[in-house]
Protein backbone atom coordinates (compact mmCIF):
# COMPACT_ATOMS: atom_id res chain seq x y z
CA UNK A 1 0.00 0.00 0.00
CA UNK A 2 1.19 3.55 -1.10
CA UNK A 3 0.58 6.97 0.37
CA UNK A 4 -2.53 8.53 -0.71
CA UNK A 5 -3.18 10.34 -4.24
CA UNK A 6 -2.75 14.20 -2.60
CA UNK A 7 -1.49 12.46 0.97
CA UNK A 8 0.86 15.10 2.36
CA UNK A 9 2.18 15.91 5.79
CA UNK A 10 0.31 19.09 7.35
CA UNK A 11 3.58 20.21 8.87
CA UNK A 12 6.74 19.62 5.91
CA UNK A 13 4.40 18.82 3.26
CA UNK A 14 6.32 15.13 2.20
CA UNK A 15 4.39 12.62 1.35
CA UNK A 16 2.85 10.98 4.25
CA UNK A 17 2.51 7.09 3.82
CA UNK A 18 -1.18 5.56 5.72
CA UNK A 19 -1.65 3.39 8.22
CA UNK A 20 -0.39 0.65 9.45
CA UNK A 21 2.90 1.70 7.53
CA UNK A 22 3.13 4.93 9.14
CA UNK A 23 1.58 5.03 12.69
CA UNK A 24 2.53 8.88 12.46
CA UNK A 25 -0.51 9.07 10.11
CA UNK A 26 -1.77 11.99 8.66
CA UNK A 27 2.32 12.99 9.48
CA UNK A 28 5.05 11.95 7.85
CA UNK A 29 7.14 10.78 10.85
CA UNK A 30 7.22 11.37 14.76
CA UNK A 31 8.61 14.39 14.96
CA UNK A 32 6.26 16.26 12.76
CA UNK A 33 3.77 14.69 14.88
CA UNK A 34 5.45 16.26 17.90
CA UNK A 35 6.06 19.40 16.24
CA UNK A 36 2.03 19.96 15.86
CA UNK A 37 1.33 19.06 19.18
CA UNK A 38 3.68 21.76 20.64
CA UNK A 39 2.31 24.35 18.23
CA UNK A 40 -1.13 23.66 19.76
CA UNK A 41 0.39 23.65 23.21
CA UNK A 42 1.76 26.99 23.07
CA UNK A 43 -1.34 28.11 21.45
CA UNK A 44 -0.43 28.72 18.16
CA UNK A 45 -3.12 26.92 16.73
CA UNK A 46 -6.44 29.20 17.76
CA UNK A 47 -10.09 28.29 17.12
CA UNK A 48 -11.94 31.65 15.87
CA UNK A 49 -14.54 33.33 18.22
CA UNK A 50 -14.91 35.73 20.84
CA UNK A 51 -12.20 35.60 23.29
CA UNK A 52 -12.68 34.30 26.49
CA UNK A 53 -11.21 34.78 29.70
CA UNK A 54 -11.37 34.70 32.97
CA UNK A 55 -14.29 33.19 35.34
CA UNK A 56 -15.13 36.09 36.45
CA UNK A 57 -16.52 36.91 33.12
CA UNK A 58 -18.95 33.94 33.23
CA UNK A 59 -19.81 35.33 36.92
CA UNK A 60 -20.84 38.45 34.83
CA UNK A 61 -22.70 36.76 32.25
CA UNK A 62 -24.57 34.48 34.96
CA UNK A 63 -25.85 37.94 36.82
CA UNK A 64 -26.97 39.13 33.35
CA UNK A 65 -29.26 36.14 33.32
CA UNK A 66 -30.34 36.83 36.38
CA UNK A 67 -32.02 40.13 35.70
CA UNK A 68 -32.39 39.53 31.43
CA UNK A 69 -35.72 38.24 30.46
CA UNK A 70 -35.58 35.32 27.69
CA UNK A 71 -35.45 37.83 25.02
CA UNK A 72 -32.37 39.76 26.48
CA UNK A 73 -34.58 42.58 28.26
CA UNK A 74 -34.29 43.69 31.67
CA UNK A 75 -37.01 43.06 33.44
CA UNK A 76 -38.50 45.38 36.21
CA UNK A 77 -38.17 43.70 39.78
CA UNK A 78 -41.19 44.27 42.16
CA UNK A 79 -40.47 46.11 45.01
Amino acid sequence: MGSLPGASCPICRKSAETRPENPAFPFCSSQCKLVDLGRWLDGSYRVPGPPVSSSGDAEALESRRRTDGPEGNAQEEDE
